[in-house]
């Protein structure tokens, strides 16, 4: 085999058809005109020949063994495949502040250690957040040139998934549904009775990287207890310190993996079995049979404690000013407050206003503003409508 045989087949390496092609025109165009090398004559007929040879092939190579990606399988990185990151403590926290230092040095690096450091982690967890980030193709890894894996960039899809997370940020729907959730996941792994404002320091506390605030816990609290997925341990004073913790109920709602809502929606089902503190209660409240923990079994009354409703309906009156609402919203709670005061009767009917009265004014209930009888008053209405 002559020499330039030789430097032709050294440049066939690259097993697709465009790469067989630009090589043998560059082959061709490298030589004098006429073909001539030191003497030699070069075969173009034999040339094409063999560049035919290779891609046939590559082609019949590829058919018997096709690139198969199993089911379950991660894909390779920066795929642009990745799954939502919102409910993630630190990823979206991580990622907006990449974006951040993006914007103030364009085109660098960027240490993950020092993100790790900020939020308190230890060290070692800045790679693991780099290589998540990395697997989800949000950001690319610095492996040349000395680069740790630490040193990321942002790719183009991380930059529109900080936009995704921003615009999520502002869902109000969604971050109170993951406020109640993440609450009663919190309150699920605590062993007593704890303050709910603790949960604000905790790193699920947060949404698509921006953290909860005051209301939206509140209002989790308050819809927890209104479900009878949370309870106070006893009872209490304005003096004393707000503590709740979980309730059997809550704790299957967790152990069931399903969330707030939807579990809700299937203990209104008719015939379900619901929890409410200690008691096990079999089909709706109004007319079901109740077991208690001592195994007796109690007819639920069909109606409601009338003087209990009113003490109720006396209380949001006197509370109102303080709620702090909106004209709008202060007009809706008015009208549900006169709804319960016509309707509350029936345990049905009244239960969907008071639900209505927690979505509207229940994180005001349990504010500052409102200490004491916001959380006493909210405690009453769960009674009444458990």
């Amino acid at each position: 085999m002559t020499m330039v045989q030789e430097a032709a087949l050294d440049e066939f390496v690259v097993p697709t058809a465009a790469g067989l092609s630009v090589c043998a025109d560059s082959l061709s165009t490298a030589l004098p005109e006429g073909g001539a090398l030191s003497g030699f004559k070069i075969n173009h007929g034999a040339i094409d020949k063999m560049v035919r040879e290779i891609q046939e092939s590559v082609e019949r190579s590829a058919r018997r063994h096709p690139i198969r990606l199993p089911v379950g399988t991660d894909l390779p990185s920066g795929s642009g495949i990745h799954g939502s990151i919102e409910d993630d403590p630190y990823l979206p926290k991580a990622l907006l502040w990449l974006h951040e230092q993006a914007a103030e040095q364009p085109g660098y690096f960027q240490d993950m250690v020092v993100f790790s450091e900020r939020e308190g982690l230890p060290p070692e967890e800045a790679r693991d957040l780099a290589l998540q980030l990395e697997q989800d193709g949000l950001v690319r890894i610095s492996r040349t040139f000395g680069g740790g894996d630490t040193n990321v960039h942002l790719t183009d899809e991380g930059r529109l998934e900080v936009r995704r997370l921003k615009k999520l940020a502002g869902d109000r729907v969604r971050r109170a549904d993951y406020a109640t959730n993440a609450l009663l996941r919190w309150l699920h792994d605590q062993d007593a009775p704890v303050e709910p404002g603790a949960f604000a320091q905790t790193p699920t506390a947060c949404f698509a990287g921006t953290p909860l605030t005051a209301a939206e816990v509140s209002s989790a609290v308050a819809e927890l207890i209104g479900y009878e997925l949370a309870e106070t341990p006893a009872v209490r004073d304005n003096n004393d310190l707000y503590l709740i913790r979980i309730t059997h109920a809550g704790n299957a709602c967790i152990r069931g993996g399903h969330p707030v809502r939807s579990y809700m929606d299937t203990q209104n089902t008719a015939g379900a079995t619901n929890y409410y503190g200690s008691t096990v209660v079999n089909g709706d409240m109004n007319g079901g049979v109740a077991s208690t923990g001592d195994f007796n079994t109690i007819n639920a009354d069909n109606g409601i404690d009338t003087q209990e409703l009113a003490r109720l309906i006396h209380g949001l009156r006197e509370v109102a000013p303080q709620l702090g609402l909106d004209p709008v919203d202060a007009d809706d709670f008015d009208a549900e407050v006169i709804a319960l005061e016509r309707d509350g009767g029936d345990p049905q009917q009244g239960g969907r206003i008071w639900r209505r009265i927690m979505r509207l004014a229940g994180p005001a209930l349990t504010t500052a503003v409102a200490t004491g009888a916001g959380q006493q008053l909210v405690e009453l209405g769960a009674s009444l409508y458990s």
